[in-house]
């Protein structure tokens, strides 16, 4: 009854299903044998007996290579982590993980992804999403789609065998998941992630005291959560379709509440969760309203605008952030301060993703976002400290050079009647590696760049105009200026500084420094060579540019170049 049952429903021809009996039959005992329902062996069978009405189709060969591969999916999601010198836990090749589950609509179970992944590529030519990833080549996944949602603030739990009852699912207060399926299903969809679902959840009621079970259950979360969490945009970029829920997982669309901080556009993971319009279609609204909802009106921090222009920014953005030139670290962390998150963690996690980072910080709920900032800032690549040296307009504390969490997420507008541009690192140059100086500065967070422009000893005083600095270089006075819409943190009383720019194509914002020390040390320059030289140690004060920048870089009749070349390690 079982076999008629599967066959009929999946489209199994009688000759085919005649042909392939043995296997057919060894399936339906495998099933019964691991105590699947008949939603199980339905999702296993959709799988595995796809393509059994093709003629000529080899079942053992292919199912050989699906068993192999999915094995090694399941060796590299167990070895995706290691610790670093620093004793971080980082994720390898971060932009290759893929989800551990997947929502099959058809049979209404969640099953392993893996199980769809290898079983995609076991067979000669897949049907999949091709998504390339940051040092990695274009990867094959299969074909499924995506939700993106905001929790709201009246979320219940319910069991169900959707999931094997593995976890209570979050569900908004008067949504059902069969209400969910159906309308994921009248868009198209056939495999669909839906984070509550796909996503293990915490087990334990809010308040509720912890048991063995319920702890258990905290170490399984943490333990998937530091892999799934950080690469949840793989997913969403990897995805055929999304379908964007904008008031609540199934809700109907409303105009109010956009300024709510539970609104889609208000929160932080809804940055990653981001795709063309042409492949996303809006829920909570009939198939021909879908679009037309993107005319509607509503406030946005207290502006009475439509959703399509409140939505069109945080588009570009998404769009730039797979460009060549990608997003500046400005642009990201400007956005990132505008959204809200359930844990402090969420917004650091959300923009080391966004930032592209070859590798990325293992996921850990239980430290702060400040804590979470300061041990993982060293993970991001050299062009994004270069960013933010050059362009974030404080230095952080006493300590570091770089910016606090606090400070990325209170970063001031630029002035729009100045030119901005981010410092870029050139391409055609090697990563900078301090070897070994003369004092130990290991257990400072510094930053070594080799070949800088940078003008020594000069004499930086503060004008009657806020935000304006006169410099004395030799016999020369200049003018500088802070460029950012707040005060500049730069205060200073007849003080010598080193004014330092990265290279003369870019001449927008100059760092000044105090001079800490000079020291020899050995270190591999720019061009890739190991050298024996002078180091500057260098103490970052602040950020402030000039119209008179050609000046400086070529110098003056009488007192020649004003520049010279250093080796700087910013501490």
């Amino acid at each position: 009854m079982l076999v008629r049952s599967l066959t009929d429903l999946i489209g199994i021809r009688k000759d085919a299903a005649d042909r392939l009996r043995e296997w057919i039959r060894n399936d339906i005992w495998c099933f019964v044998a691991r105590g699947f329902d008949f939603g199980l062996a339905y999702a296993a069978a959709r799988a595995g007996w796809r393509h059994f009405n093709e003629e000529g189709f080899n079942v053992g060969a292919q199912r050989a290579r699906w068993l192999n591969r999915a094995k090694e999916i399941d060796e590299e999601r167990t070895k995706a982590t290691y610790m670093d010198d620093t004793g971080q836990e980082l994720i390898k090749s971060p932009y290759l993980i893929m989800p551990r589950r997947i929502w099959d609509l058809k049979s209404s179970r969640v099953v392993e992804f893996g199980m769809l992944h290898a079983e995609i590529q076991s067979t000669e030519v897949p049907r999949s999403a091709t998504v390339t990833n940051p040092g990695t080549a274009s990867i094959l996944y299969p074909t499924f789609w995506a939700v993106s949602h905001s929790w709201t603030s009246n979320m219940e739990t319910v069991e169900t065998p959707i999931n094997q009852y593995q976890w209570p699912v979050p569900l908004p207060n008067g949504i059902d998941l069969e209400h969910v399926r159906q309308e994921l299903l009248s868009f198209g969809a056939d495999y669909v992630w839906l984070d509550v679902l796909c996503l293990r959840q915490r087990s334990d009621a809010p308040g509720q005291s912890p048991n063995l079970h319920s702890s258990l259950e905290a170490l399984k979360q943490d333990e998937e959560w530091k892999i799934d969490v950080p690469t949840i945009g793989n997913i969403y970029r990897a995805a055929a379709q999304l379908v964007r829920y904008f008031n609540g997982l199934g809700a109907p669309f409303s105009k109010h509440g956009w300024d709510d901080p539970r609104h889609w556009l208000r929160r932080a993971w809804t940055l990653q969760e981001i795709g063309a319009e042409n492949r996303t279609f809006n829920g909570g609204v009939s198939h021909d309203n879908g679009r037309i909802i993107l005319n509607t009106k509503g406030t946005v921090a207290g502006k009475v605008t439509t959703l399509r222009k409140a939505i069109r920014p945080v588009l570009k953005l998404a769009a730039d952030v797979d460009s060549p030139g990608g997003c500046t670290v400005y642009e990201l962390a400007r956005e990132m301060a505008t959204r809200c998150a359930s844990q402090p963690t969420d917004k650091v996690a959300g923009l080391f993703y966004l930032l592209r980072t070859i590798q990325l910080p293992a996921y850990n709920q239980r430290i702060s976002d400040e804590t979470a900032w300061r041990q993982c800032f060293h993970v991001l690549p050299f062009g994004r400290k270069i960013e933010i040296l050059f362009d974030f307009p404080y230095r952080g504390t006493e300590q570091q050079w770089f910016p606090t969490w606090r400070q990325m997420m209170e970063w001031p507008e630029r002035d729009p009647d100045y030119e901005h541009a981010p410092a870029k690192w050139p391409e055609n140059r090697k990563t900078p590696e301090l070897i070994q100086s003369e004092r130990n500065i290991k257990d400072k967070p510094w930053l070594f760049v080799s070949g800088m422009w940078a003008i020594s000893h000069v004499l930086l005083s503060e004008l009657s105009e806020q935000n304006e600095y006169e410099v004395e270089i030799g016999s020369k006075v200049l003018g500088f200026y802070f460029p950012y819409l707040s005060e500049a943190h730069i205060k200073i009383h007849k003080k010598r500084f080193t004014l330092a720019v990265l290279n003369s194509e870019h001449i927008y914002n100059w760092v000044v420094f105090e001079e800490v020390e000079t020291q020899n040390g050995q270190y591999r320059s720019e061009d890739g060579k190991q050298k024996i030289g002078e180091i500057e140690v260098l103490k970052k004060v602040g950020i402030l540019r000039t119209d008179s920048s050609s000046e400086l870089l070529v110098g003056g009749e009488n007192d020649g170049p004003l520049m010279k070349k250093i080796n700087a390690l910013f501490v």
